[in-house]
């Protein structure tokens, strides 16, 4: 069982179709506009989208800071599924621990329910962070799939 101490569990509902809120979650391009919390820049960023296969992305903080995050799919299942681990890398090489995320997409009509969690955390401050920093992401998410509808 996992402590709550460990897990970020967020429920979001795009206006957007499912196929277009799976595809900001594999394609490179989608990706490098969304994924990195407010004021961060993604710099660059790699995808291979198949079970197995390595993804990283670095972004870097309004005040220079380069972050990294990388990890390994663990299982697609096109449009509704995605596991992978996750990694973060500070800028100074400090590396946190390897998490687990789980992105479930549900139609909700023309619209998506996406259920996002992620596991292995060590400490409650550091969920909490990064919970802020994935609220974000979304919000940015939520902004791009409905320009691109």
């Amino acid at each position: 069982m996992t402590d709550a101490t460990e897990t970020i569990s967020i429920v979001r509902i795009f206006d957007a179709p499912r196929d277009l809120v799976f595809q900001n979650w594999v394609r490179t391009e989608d990706i490098s506009t969304c994924f990195a919390p407010k004021g961060f820049t993604v710099n660059a960023c790699e995808v291979d989208a198949r079970p197995g296969q390595r993804w990283w992305v670095e972004f870097r903080s309004p005040t220079g800071e380069v972050h990294r995050e990388f990890g390994e799919f663990r299982e697609i299942k096109e449009p509704e599924k995605l596991i992978f681990t996750l990694t973060q890398q500070d800028s100074h090489g400090n590396t946190g621990p390897q998490t687990l995320v789980t992105v479930t997409l549900a139609e909700q009509g023309s619209k998506t329910e996406m259920t996002f969690l992620q596991t292995g955390y060590e400490a409650a401050t550091m969920r909490d962070g990064n919970a802020e920093g994935w609220t974000e992401c979304f919000d940015k998410l939520d902004v791009h799939v409905a320009a691109r509808r």
